[in-house]
């Protein structure tokens, strides 16, 4: 648990820096893709206001990946929200939560999500199940596009997650995303890497690559 609160509590910093910019309304729909030399990951992350609303919205990351020897992914994690904003740019969240592993389960917590014309931040701790098999998770994101030219912009992402179990503490799932490439308008593609931790003992994947990516009805 101290490193999820760890983990959530070293970005507050950011959020009082955040408020001197001028924020994007609704942030697009992000899907993305890697091609690596263990496997294949994309990820689609969902972040909207529902129309007519000015407090309700919905947020959504589904992860999935496959090693090349697979027929059949065994790694994907796909979690569904209703939020509700309290104050501006912090949300409750409660909705679903779903991994091969531990079927699907009711998931709650609250996210801050803020983004400018160069910058994207979200930081998320939630619970997932309510029980003794309980999951606590702390997920948080930056992103850094600056300006190179007309339609051209340079792109820069890391990506963490950290999950323990509420009983006895032990490492449930933990990753690492890093993506370093140029954006083209609304697409981007560059390099990538990937680090995932699976389990009490950590057991290891990498897998690097290229990625590329579209954003979606901004």
């Amino acid at each position: 648990m101290k490193k999820i609160v760890f983990f959530t509590v070293g970005f507050i910093p950011m959020l009082f820096v955040s408020q001197a910019h001028t924020q994007v309304a609704n942030p697009p729909v992000i899907f993305e893709a890697l091609v690596g030399n263990k496997g294949f990951a994309s990820q689609m992350m969902v972040n909207k206001a529902f129309e007519g609303s000015g407090k309700f919205g919905f947020f959504s990351v589904a992860n999935i990946s496959s090693k090349w020897s697979e027929n059949n992914s065994k790694d994907a994690m796909i979690q569904a929200n209703l939020t509700f904003e309290i104050i501006k740019n912090l949300l409750v969240l409660g909705g679903s939560h779903y991994t091969p592993t531990t079927g699907l389960r009711p998931t709650a917590g609250f996210i801050y999500s803020v983004s400018f014309n160069d910058f994207l931040f979200t930081v998320n701790p939630r619970f997932i199940g309510f029980s003794k098999s309980s999951i606590a998770e702390g997920f948080a994101m930056m992103e850094y596009k600056p300006e190179i030219k007309e339609n051209w912009r340079g792109y820069s992402r890391i990506q963490g997650l950290y999950s323990q179990t509420m009983k006895d503490g032990e490492h449930a799932r933990s990753y690492l995303m890093l993506r370093l490439g140029i954006t083209y308008k609304s697409i981007t593609f560059g390099a990538g890497a990937n680090f995932d931790r699976y389990g009490p003992f950590k057991e290891s994947k990498q897998n690097y690559g290229i990625f590329a990516s579209a954003r979606l009805f901004n």
